[in-house]
């Protein structure tokens, strides 16, 4: 099903609709279309939506990337035409007050609505401009006036001046009033009279009098035309104004006038509209000024970013046309440029728009076709919605409230797991659109290709498929398709971790469960389907709206496990939080704190911290003098904060926290913003939820990388508090699940159409420190005597970007074989270099380190421009297209704009192409950093989210396959995305930031295509490559003939090309290449057994699961290769690292408990630091009980291992059952390798077994705390 194009799902009345009204039933929010036409607002859109929301009213949602960055706007287009159709201003009651947009939507019973007028936000909350609703002047324009815009009662959008003629008579003589329930903010000249009438509200009348002497103002309540009281002086009054009655406020001869009344005289306030057209209107409201005229864009606009409100116009005003326009999505974060919101308006063919109040005011609710109520459709810029004083409704009249269409939801890219269930609703709406009430037992179901009971569907088990659901009631009936994906691959929550503050309904937490298949494909799992196991006395879980909704009961923890189809997640749950406070800077600071900046500081003991100032620079923090200094932080913090001064700003993400975990592995997490302020402020970091405790924490910083931004300034720093909840045994790390991307043995895809490729990346050398040149120099010509057609230098080849660096690394690159391209200059596509050349294909994508210049301060490309040509590009090599993008600077867009142009337009051209078969995007930042810190992959996550829409897309719509790259985090992994798989690259060189028994070694990867396999099949595969100095590899000596044995080992890494100490498992996702004698058979599933079998083997190895099973008497050989990393002399020196063992095959005889286990491999452990902790696990492989009656270490003299939990000893273990040991390694002594052994007392005929136990110790990493990047 993947292969094919995937179409938007419609749903489509079966019957009693007119041809007309199918159009309306189109998917309320359904998806572009295949290879869709760009926005007439321009960009490349994530999301490009229409939404019908009534008759003549549509909402076009477009979320795009341009040039100058996101705009996330909302179209709403309303047919003033269409009978059924009305406008009116909303508000949320009185002139002087405010309240949620939706909330005055949908008491009004608006479909749809915009935020309206700027206002007197912080004080009276009423608008600045004039107000007309349904016909009626509720307020004028503040004294001074306003430009108003709003629709006539004919229905007609237009500009008008509400000017306003208003008079108050008294003591025989006319006086001019100025306004009528207007806040005049900006004060109300001398000699000025102000009315205002019950529609002001309960606010001050004082506001247009804020620094006015009060000797100098006067007041009159007149009530049923005669006056009711006479204040003499001010400030004027506030409270509810009674019906009938009106306040008259005046200054200086005003006031004079007015204090001359008395209770009882005749005062008659009159006032209209001072022109015809003003008296027409059906609504009016002020604006900010036109920014579209004549359907050209205002001249002088202001470019500023913000959110954006709009009005316009066009069609003679008979089409209205509301828009808002957000950010990225969030507080604070941009919106557009007035010049951008009159562009769109103009693009969409406005005649006349104005602009209305931006900002946090920016607002468009909307109600969904059979809905009841309208919802925000935008992310207000403050978070929630904004108390607005007024806004502009659409409105539809209720039809003749009967079923005329049925509406399923959700009804867009619907999607389920094999056997599992998805609930759908069936609503209805009438002749207007307008909702209907559906009994849901009146709705008949029925579903094709699985079942389906009160809406419910069942997928059944046949994966890849699709379930066609129908609803009926009466004669009408629509249809929806549900997708199903393939089978159930793994388990994923909203949250790898919930701590809720207290025990109390109202701290209930909601969580997301969803499930991935095997290709990345997802779809949410709904309660039904699930079961659960957790503590029913610490919390109750519930079913809420397709979610699990975790209710609080006591203080305490539980783990929730979540089970379903074969598969599981845990979940630690606590309840209870405090905030402790570890440090306070109030010590001895200028002793226990060292610099840790870009350059140096100064530090100072303050009152209230350690103080610091600084010059500009892009990096300013601290590191503890010794490991006895870092701040130990009880429990498992939940958050962290550092409660401190900032005289600069440091944008959110860029505040950094070092510290060690409690395998005493170095660690860190970015958090908050810091603003430029004399207040007290906080950076909080939330720590990962798979964080290993208890931590200490050892460095701060605050970083800026944009060189424009970065200021001189000053640090306060006063102490660090911790949100501490309730302590829980949290559930293990789960082990990493192989990709099928990544080969297991080896062996890659062979064949007539397949051919190979390298890549490498972070070798990291400059010319000031050139050591690892010569990784370089012995990677590359390790890579080419695999003949790959070429190779791509994934970034970080430099660690530094000056022309000198750069100059060497061509140097380098060029004499260790690579012939480096220039963009436009490739190769013919389909061309083979030739094996006996001295040179290979190289392609050059840079890192964020070729952007760097001196003190590591990052810079642009331009010295890697004039060095190595344009740093993006695409071109076509024997049916893959490859995509070429620079992300030096943190996001696509930031590195050069141009590029995705060219990545949108690559893909397109690739879908129509019949010669490409697959795609091959690289950059050197990933989508994702597999370490939980997140702090090595492309910044701007909706850049992400785009690059993954664009990609799912290409692969769906024309099931030919695509994979991107990326590196940076150097931590090898595979992440299926909707289909796409995402490689993040291992370390060519640089130290790697990841475990080793993760993903954090060094090496490069061989790639092999096959350019005749589908995007559903296995059209590209890595042999990913761990370099290594030694191997370890543990099996059996014996093995009887019928049994099995897990095979374990380890090798141990060079440092750049001289001795290292890194011991990394040989498991994924590093490629063991398993090797062996002729009559061993290596290959996984039941048709290798059986083909071993056939052929007589003596044994045969599953490279997938390291399970060596015996078949048949005699001797094996077992061998695992490795490439090598030395300094390059000649083609000796890249000799690869090779060990091999031999088991002996034995007939199988009755031998009563037999003793099998595992061997531990602890990577190298610096003293100093809690140490790690390795499981051994016994197996009885015989046909007797084994018992264990005790478990010790042994060794000559002391020793650094320890049993940690022994759940084996005084215990007996059935045949083919297991028990585990778990060892300690914590040295004391540096630079020392050490030997003991784990035995075990049993009653084996050996009567006691033994499993070795070696591991090296490292001298503690001091220096200072790494700048994080």
């Amino acid at each position: 099903m993947r292969s094919k194009a995937l179409k938007p799902r419609r749903i489509v009345p079966l019957l009693g609709v007119a041809a007309t009204a199918v159009t309306l039933l189109a998917s309320p929010a359904m998806a572009s279309p295949a290879a869709p036409q760009a926005p007439v607002t321009g960009g490349i859109p994530l999301i490009d939506s229409d939404e019908k929301i009534g008759p003549g009213i549509d909402l076009r949602h477009v979320n795009a990337l341009d040039a100058g960055g996101w705009y996330d706007a909302q179209y709403l287009t309303v047919d003033l035409k269409n009978g059924a159709v009305s406008t009116d201003l909303l508000t949320s009651g009185a002139v002087a007050s405010g309240g949620p947009l939706s909330a005055a939507a949908n008491k009004a019973g608006a479909v749809a609505a915009t935020n309206g007028e700027f206002f007197d936000i912080g004080n009276s909350n009423a608008a600045l401009g004039g107000e007309i609703q349904n016909g009626k002047l509720l307020k004028t324009a503040d004294n001074g006036g306003r430009q108003h815009v709003g629709v006539s009662k004919d229905g007609i959008a237009q500009l008008v001046d509400l000017a306003v003629d208003a008079k108050a008579t008294f003591a025989g003589a006319d006086h001019k009033v100025l306004t009528i329930n207007a806040a005049n903010g900006g004060g109300v000249p001398a000699d000025g009279l102000v009315a205002y009438t019950p529609d002001w509200g309960t606010y001050s009348r004082n506001r247009a009098f804020t620094g006015v002497d009060n000797s100098t103002i006067a007041e009159v309540l007149v009530t049923g035309g005669k006056v009711a009281s006479v204040t003499p002086a001010g400030p004027a009054g506030d409270g509810a104004i009674p019906q009938g009655s009106f306040y008259l406020v005046g200054r200086d001869a005003a006031a004079t006038a007015l204090r001359s009344l008395t209770v009882g005289d005749p005062v008659a306030l009159t006032y209209d509209l001072s022109n015809n057209a003003a008296k027409s209107m059906k609504f009016a409201l002020g604006n900010g000024g036109t920014i579209v005229s004549g359907g050209k864009v205002v001249p002088g606009l202001d470019p500023s970013i913000a959110p954006r409100t709009a009005l316009g116009f066009k069609d003679g005003g008979r089409t209205l046309v509301l828009a808002t326009w957000d950010g990225p999505g969030g507080t604070g974060k941009g919106g557009v440029g007035i010049t951008k919101e009159a562009a769109d308006l103009a693009a969409m063919g406005v005649d006349t728009a104005v602009n209305l109040d931006g900002g946090g005011s920016t607002t468009m609710v909307a109600r969904a076709l059979g809905a009841d109520d309208a919802t925000v459709r935008n992310v207000p810029s403050d978070g929630q919605e904004r108390s607005d004083p007024n806004g502009v409704g659409v409105f539809v009249a209720p039809g003749d409230k009967k079923l005329h269409q049925l509406v399923i939801t959700p009804a867009d890219d619907v999607k389920v797991f094999p056997g599992l269930h998805r609930p759908l609703r069936a609503s209805g709406v009438d002749n207007h659109q307008t909702p209907v009430t559906v009994d849901p037992k009146s709705v008949r179901w029925d579903a094709k290709g699985g079942s389906v009971k009160s809406g419910v569907v069942q997928a059944s088990s046949k994966p890849d498929d699709t379930v066609k659901v129908t609803a009926s009631a009466g004669h009408v009936s629509a249809s929806t398709t549900v997708d199903v994906l393939g089978d159930l691959n793994n388990v994923e929550l909203s949250t790898n971790r919930l701590s809720i503050a207290d025990a109390t309904p109202e701290q209930a937490a909601t969580v997301t469960v969803t499930g991935r298949d095997g290709q990345g494909y997802t779809a949410p799992i709904d309660p039904a389907d699930l079961k659960l196991d957790y503590d029913h006395t610490v919390a109750d879980v519930q079913a809420y709206n397709g979610n699990l909704k975790i209710v609080p009961l006591k203080a305490a923890g539980t783990i929730l496990t979540i089970s379903v189809g074969g598969k599981s997640v845990q979940l630690p749950i606590t309840i209870g939080v405090q905030t402790l406070t570890p440090y306070t800077f109030n010590d001895d600071v200028l002793a226990h704190w060292r610099n840790n900046s870009t350059a140096a500081t100064t530090f100072s003991s303050d009152p209230d911290g350690l103080k610091i100032d600084f010059p500009a620079m892009r990096n300013v923090g601290i590191t503890a003098t010794s490991a006895a200094g870092r701040i130990a932080v009880p429990g498992q913090p939940l958050r962290v904060r550092v409660h401190m001064k900032s005289s600069i700003a440091v944008p959110s993400g860029l505040t950094y926290l070092g510290y060690y975990d409690g395998t005493g592995k170095a660690s860190g997490v970015y958090g908050t913003a810091l603003v430029a302020s004399d207040d007290w402020q906080d950076a909080t970091f939330t720590l990962p939820a798979n964080t290993a405790f208890p931590i200490s924490i050892a460095s701060f910083q605050g970083i800026n990388t944009a060189t424009a931004q970065q200021k001189a300034g000053t640090f306060i720093l006063n102490r660090v508090e911790a949100d501490v909840p309730t302590s829980i045994d949290l559930p293990a790390q789960p082990d990493l699940k192989a990709d099928p991307l990544v080969s297991t043995d080896g062996s890659l895809l062979q064949g007539k159409n397949t051919w190979d490729f390298a890549s490498m990346s972070d070798v990291q050398f400059t010319a000031d420190n050139p050591a690892l040149t010569q990784v370089a120099t012995a990677e590359i010509q390790r890579i080419r005597q695999n003949h790959p057609d070429l190779i791509l230098l994934n970034g970080d080849i430099t660690d530094r970007g000056l022309p000198q660096d750069l100059s060497l690394a061509r140097q380098v690159l060029t004499d260790a074989g690579c012939d480096l391209i220039p963009v436009g200059q490739e190769p013919p596509a389909n061309s083979t270099p030739d094996p006996k050349s001295a040179q290979v294909p190289c392609y050059y994508v840079p890192g964020n380190h070729e952007s760097y210049g001196l003190n590591n301060v990052q810079q642009d490309l331009t010295n890697f421009t004039k060095e190595f040509g344009q740093p993006y590009r695409t071109f076509d090599h024997k049916g893959t297209r490859f995509i070429l993008l620079a992300s030096s600077l943190g996001t696509l867009r930031g590195s050069a704009w141009d590029q995705w142009p060219m990545f949108q337009k690559a893909l397109e051209d690739a879908k129509k192409d019949k010669s490409i078969d697959n795609v091959v995007v690289a950059a050197h930042h990933p989508v994702d950093d597999p370490d939980a810190a997140k702090s090595s992959q492309l910044g701007d996550r909706t850049e992400v989210a785009l690059i993954e829409k664009l990609l799912t897309d290409f692969r769906n719509q024309t099931g030919k396959g695509a994979i991107m790259m990326g590196s940076h985090a150097q931590i090898a992994n595979v992440e299926r995305v909707e289909g796409v798989p995402y490689v993040v690259h291992p370390s060519s060189g640089k130290d790697p930031y990841g475990t080793p028994d993760r993903g954090g070694f060094t090496g490069y990867i061989d790639w092999s295509v096959d350019r005749s396999k589908s995007a559903s099949q296995q059209w590209v595969e890595a042999d990913v490559r761990a370099f290594a100095q030694s191997i370890t590899l543990n099996t059996p000596a014996t093995l009887d003939q019928g049994t099995s044995a897990t095979l374990s080992g380890s090798i141990v890494q060079p440092e750049g090309v001289g001795v290292g100490t890194r011991v990394v498992p040989l498991r994924y996702p590093m490629t063991v290449h398993w090797t062996g004698s002729p009559n061993l058979a290596i290959g996984s599933g039941s048709p290798a057994l059986a083909a071993a079998r056939k052929s007589g083997k003596t044994a045969i190895l599953d490279p997938a699961t390291r399970e060596l099973t015996a078949l048949r008497p005699g001797s094996v050989t077992v061998s695992v290769t490795n490439d090598s990393m030395r300094a390059y002399t000649d083609a000796a020196s890249l000799a690869p690292i090779t060990t091999s063992k031999t088991i002996q095959v034995l007939k199988p005889v009755p031998v009563g408990p037999v003793f099998a286990a595992t061997t531990p491999v602890f990577t190298a452990q610096p003293v100093g630091i809690p140490g790690q902790v390795r499981d051994v696990t016994v197996k009885n492989t015989g046909d007797q009980p084994l018992k264990i009656s005790s478990v010790a270490v042994q060794a000559v003299g002391r020793t650094p291992f320890r049993v940690e939990r022994d759940k084996c000893e005084e215990h007996t273990v059935a045949p083919g059952g297991t028990c585990t040991v778990s060892v300690r390694f914590t040295p004391a002594q540096p630079d020392v390798t050490f030997a003991a052994s784990l035995v075990f007392q049993t009653n084996t005929a050996a009567r006691h077994e033994s499993v070795a136990l070696t591991a090296s110790s490292t001298k503690f990493p001091w220096g200072p705390w790494p700048l994080a990047e």
